[in-house]
């Protein structure tokens, strides 16, 4: 959960007070009296695997250059949504016991991966369950290596980064020791 009180002018006008002005003296007069008035909680949960999740291409829509699309198939585990609702009536509550006088929430809805979506190349011991290994090498190319966010087999958190850099570092250190014994 984080809270947060800041937010520029144009995510103001974007995602500010349900009702209130977007654009104009009305806008501009929302700025001066609710901006150092406003909090936004976020919650971030994880997102539990599900074997239907993927991203494949997809076999009509074509991109600009004639090419099969992206595509992405994602379903919410059940707990998911359970728990976005629990951390949703819980920020409410703190809002309220902190004296807002005015609270909204919007509908826990379907989490559509965002800016940080894992677990396309699941991280595993197993080629018929996983993608890569502990170290990020892929299980059926040879010597090919993939290291982001796509190993986790779960999100916790919605800021990956750290964890990111950190398995970045044990896999360059394991392909350095790989390729001065010749295995790469």
């Amino acid at each position: 959960m984080t809270a947060r009180g800041q937010q520029e002018p144009i995510q103001y006008g974007l995602g500010g007070p349900h009702h209130a002005p977007k654009w104009g003296a009305g806008y501009k007069q929302a700025l001066r009296e609710q901006a150092n008035r406003k909090m936004i909680i976020s919650n971030f949960v994880t997102q539990l695997p599900l074997e239907t999740n993927r991203v494949d291409l997809d076999p009509d829509l074509k991109d600009a250059w004639g090419l099969p699309a992206m595509r992405i198939t994602m379903t919410g585990h059940p707990d998911d949504l359970k728990c976005m609702e629990f951390f949703k009536q819980k920020s409410v509550e703190i809002l309220q016991a902190a004296g807002a006088t005015t609270v909204w929430a919007e509908p826990v809805s379907e989490a559509r991966g965002g800016a940080h979506s894992r677990g396309t190349c699941r991280m595993g011991n197993d080629p018929k369950t996983s993608v890569v290994d502990k170290y990020h090498r892929a299980h059926e190319v040879p010597n090919l290596f993939i290291v982001d966010g796509s190993s986790f087999v779960t999100g916790g958190r919605n800021h990956p980064t750290m964890t990111i850099q950190a398995l970045a570092f044990r896999a360059a250190d394991h392909l350095i020791k790989q390729a001065k014994s010749g295995r790469v």
